[in-house]
């Protein structure tokens, strides 16, 4: 977009010019031009300027020349142009030194060159390159705001920004997954890598043999307001036409609005649908034909065998809990990870969120083992997610008719409650793991639950109050490891003989661990005790 070094040096007026030293600073950018005719020139020069002089005003002050460099450097200057001979007869030494160290250039002129002539092409130049430059973004802005006023979609603006700049162009969501190309290139020939582990850092794009890195695209952002909807790569390879980021900022900004508008679209009809399901899942909707029928306005094909899975994220920060569920609203992580790992159609997913938590309702129509398939498909999405949040996925028995949904609801709802207090970290819970409780639940006096539980394990919870020495955290792994000491010492990472010295307190306490009714007595009590704790919560 702007003048560099290198361009000014190919100015006609600059013929017979010579870079010396400070190469590397042939890309620092010029936007002016100034003469050096006072000693003390630093309160008026310019960052981006180039300045040009005969060292007449410090030729005579070693001092001067010493420090001239140091401070242009500190002042961002892009450049000196000294004309020797008439009052130096070669540039200084140490300014040659200091021109390499800080990669500041240093251009020698010719005997006969005309100062102001100089002055006055490099600012023509600059002019003219910013008419240029503005010409150009007026013109791809004509052309692609007349795309988007026609109502045209992300993939026209696409090609046609590959048009206009003559190279293939990739459209890119924020997981850096391609989501559009431009026509002059197939899917098939394309592909991201990375040279790291960390896939947000070093991108690199392989089209056919050809790599491209940092330095041979331009990557931009397609945001508008608050929202990111990921990035526009030009695949330039090492051309430097400035032109070429004109044209991909302007086409980011007209994306950006297609994108916005889409959003805004879909944002609304979410509304809807999300008050349509609430009413399924609160059983207001009686006529299984209105479901189906308008389930089919919203994408989804309901057919059954049917399962409910509740992703819910177990934090008090709701600012991490609203971007971890946008995030997953956004992002498409959970149809994917189903798309993958259990082919499932798009439209035989759908996932609202209602009452602080993402309902997802699953076909299940050709799954096999739908239990134990499902707890692995809820760990791969905890996996993938890849978050230090703790959050708890809780899984319904299978639905197989309309009416089922609102119980199916209650059953993954509980299932996180009960697994939230078994476990300290996330996890993946079916209801089946707590059918229990739905007998529990029957009993309509709680006081008879309290009292029962009191009788059975009163002594065991007031000791851990008192000594934190999580007996009941031993019960309950002895219970899930079928009271086998060995694996139940394993599950809890305690050495066996720490496990037998806890069921030693145990037993001092009154409860006797042995086989036959007695045993039976101490899982109900136990399971009493998740139910009235996941009441409480």
């Amino acid at each position: 977009m702007y003048i560099k070094v290198k361009d000014v040096l190919e100015i006609d007026e600059f013929k017979g010019s010579h870079l010396i030293s400070g190469k590397e600073g042939i890309y620092n950018i010029v936007t002016n031009a100034m003469l050096m005719e006072v000693p003390d020139i630093f309160p008026y020069v310019e960052s981006n300027s180039l300045l040009i002089t005969t060292l007449y005003p410090i030729f005579s002050d070693e001092e001067a020349i010493k420090s001239l460099i140091p401070k242009l450097v500190e002042r961002k200057v892009s450049g000196i142009c000294i004309k020797p001979a008439r009052y130096i007869k070669e540039i200084p030494l140490i300014m040659i030194e200091q021109s390499n160290k800080f990669n500041f250039p240093i251009i020698e002129l010719p005997k006969d060159a005309n100062l102001s002539k100089l002055v006055s092409s490099i600012l023509e130049l600059s002019l003219r390159n910013y008419i240029s430059v503005l010409n150009f973004r007026n013109y791809v802005h004509e052309r692609l705001m007349k795309l988007f006023l026609n109502g045209e979609d992300i993939n026209a603006l696409i090609n046609n920004l590959s048009e206009i700049v003559d190279y293939p162009v990739l459209l890119l969501d924020n997981d850096m997954n391609i989501t559009h190309i431009s026509q002059d290139i197939s899917k098939e020939n394309v592909s991201i890598l990375s040279t790291n582990d960390n896939k947000y850092n070093e991108l690199i794009i392989k089209l056919q043999d050809k790599e491209y890195d940092e330095n041979t695209y331009i990557k931009y952002s397609i945001k508008a307001g608050e929202s990111k909807f990921g990035y526009i790569l030009l695949l330039k390879g090492e051309n430097e036409n400035k032109n070429l980021i004109v044209a991909v900022e302007q086409a980011a900004l007209l994306i950006a609005s297609v994108f916005y508008k889409n959003y805004a679209v879909m944002e609304k009809e979410r509304s809807f649908q999300d008050a349509f399901i609430r009413d399924i899942l609160q059983g207001k909707i009686y006529s299984p034909i209105d479901i189906i029928k308008n389930a089919k306005n919203f994408g989804w094909d309901i057919k059954f065998p049917q399962a409910i899975m509740i992703i819910k994220i177990l934090t008090d920060n709701y600012e991490k809990k609203k971007e971890i569920y946008e995030y997953i609203l956004y992002s498409n992580i959970i149809e994917k990870t189903l798309e993958k790992y259990m082919s499932i159609n798009l439209n035989k997913i759908k996932i609202v969120y209602i009452d602080d938590s993402l309902v997802i309702f699953i076909n299940s129509i050709f799954i096999n083992d739908i239990r134990e398939n499902f707890i692995e498909i809820g760990k791969m999405i905890i996996k993938n997610l890849n978050t230090n949040i703790k959050m708890g996925i809780g899984i319904s028995n299978i639905i197989n008719n309309i009416n089922d949904f609102p119980l199916a609801y209650s059953e993954a709802q509980q299932s996180i409650v009960a697994g939230s207090i078994l476990n300290k970290t996330s996890f993946v819970s079916h209801y089946s793991d707590y059918e229990m409780f739905a007998i529990i639940k029957e009993v309509r006096d709680i006081d008879i639950l309290k009292k029962y539980l009191n009788n059975k394990l009163g002594k065991i919870i007031e000791y851990d109050k008192e000594t934190n020495m999580e007996l009941m955290e031993t019960l309950k792994a002895l219970i899930e490891e079928n009271f086998n000491i060995k694996k139940a010492s394993e599950k809890l990472f305690i050495h066996y003989n720490t496990l037998r010295y806890r069921i030693e307190r145990i037993k001092e306490l009154g409860i006797e661990i042995k086989d036959g009714f007695f045993i039976g007595e101490l899982v109900l009590a136990y399971n009493i005790y998740l139910w009235l704790n996941a009441n409480d919560s």
